[in-house]
């Protein structure tokens, strides 16, 4: 890419970090309301939902957007130019066998927010959350420096990576090259996972794929069984059934996962369990790359729409900045046949997709085709177990119903 990467990094550093402050300043002080404001759209739809899914189809670009480590990258080059030469690092050894776990546990804590938390969309609330997220993670990157934080403890850096370790598209590490893979060859390297990527990479499945479930008939029959059984913690925001049902999901994937793990073990040997999970686990990242296409994919086609009319007014405040104020979004963008045959394809394409680089992996540790196929036949169930579920809970949302003249028609249950 010669001199353009740079030039393309500080512009991509620059945009981050205007939209981050956009974002405080909407939040803090817009309008209340999440359709007027522009924080809930930017954050929710076109960052979390668009930039996750353009990371995963295309290359990690968001080192390069990163409000925080532009951040901390400013503050350290001060710090320098001040006469510190260690800048505004502490460089404290980051302890290896905590390893991925704190990302881990700040994933489920903002899975929380986004799906439990019934005011997530107030704008003045998102900017809290990214107050406290920038106070969190410029304390890490001081004490134990950037690079470390962000590879092990920025759940944001580690969410980002992971996913962009499918994408096709990657920058090479200290040069200007471009590298261009297969998808998902990246998730196939001989790199060892660290300590709590399992779990990390699990709450990436699980938590998409809850949310996904709190529409359906299997989570209310369950949310009023947890009611009934535990009267003294209900409440009718649902946030103790919705915690317990967000960790349970969680857990209970990690448990079929270690035990398929451990069958694993007994029938082809080689490494621990403990092992075996971390040598495998990145291959089912394709399946919470579908899950996020399956789920996602309609809903930032027709509400990220909404930025258009929002970039003109993004404080609530009756401005048209560019003319686009009176923009309406286009409802029928994409229908349900499609937003159907969209989710069906993502979903079964990329348990497909796991199978295989799964068996790659296999064919690479065991050595021998014979003891590879063994190796992946549990995996491969556990693969067709999840593909039954996200199948299930794709289609439990879609209500048939006939209607007055006879012709079926299919709605959302939610």
């Amino acid at each position: 890419a010669g001199p353009l990467l740079p030039l393309l990094q500080l512009l991509a550093r620059t945009a981050g970090l205007f939209l981050f402050f956009v974002t405080l300043i909407a939040g803090l002080y817009g309008s209340r309301s999440p359709e007027a404001n522009f924080a809930p759209t930017l954050v929710w739809l076109i960052w979390w939902i668009g930039l996750s899914l353009s990371v995963a189809c295309i290359g990690n670009v968001w080192p390069a957007f990163d409000p925080w480590r532009t951040l901390h990258d400013l503050l350290h080059a001060l710090a320098r130019h001040c006469g510190r030469r260690e800048g505004i690092a502490l460089n404290l050894h980051y302890p290896e066998a905590l390893g991925a776990w704190p990302a881990a546990f700040l994933l489920l804590s903002f899975s929380w927010f986004e799906v439990i938390y019934l005011k997530a969309s107030i704008p003045s609330h998102i900017a809290t959350v990214g107050l406290v997220c920038s106070a969190l993670t410029l304390t890490g990157m001081i004490l134990f420096g950037r690079d470390a934080w962000q590879r092990n403890a920025d759940v944001f850096a580690v969410y980002f990576a992971t996913l962009g370790r499918f994408a096709p598209v990657a920058a090479e590490s200290g040069s200007h090259t471009i590298a261009l893979r297969p998808w998902g060859r990246a998730l196939t390297g001989t790199d060892a996972s660290p300590a709590g990527m399992t779990a990390f990479v699990i709450a990436m499945l699980s938590t998409v794929l809850y949310d996904g479930l709190l529409g359906g008939q299997l989570w209310s029959i369950t949310q009023r069984a947890l009611t009934s059984r535990f009267p003294q913690w209900a409440d009718d925001a649902g946030y103790f059934t919705g915690s317990i049902g967000l960790i349970g999901t969680w857990l209970l994937f990690m448990a079929a996962y270690l035990l398929i793990c451990a069958i694993t073990r007994h029938f082809a040997g080689g490494r621990s369990a403990r092992a075996i999970a971390r040598q495998f686990v990145l291959t089912l990242v394709p399946i919470a790359v579908a899950y996020l296409v399956a789920h996602n994919f309609a809903n930032l086609l027709i509400q990220g729409q909404l930025l258009i009319p929002l970039a003109s007014n993004p404080l609530g405040w009756k401005w048209d900045l560019f003319g686009t104020a009176g923009f309406e979004p286009d409802i029928g963008i994409i229908d349900a046949r499609m937003t159907w045959y969209v989710a069906i394809s993502s979903i079964v394409i990329g348990h497909v997709i796991s199978v295989w680089l799964a068996h790659r992996v296999a064919l690479r540790e065991y050595g021998t085709p014979r003891r590879a196929v063994i190796a992946s036949i549990p995996l491969t169930l556990l693969m067709i177990v999840y593909t039954a579920i996200s199948l299930s809970v794709i289609a439990e949302p879609l209500v048939q119903f006939r209607g007055a003249e006879g012709v079926e028609v299919s709605v959302p249950a939610r």
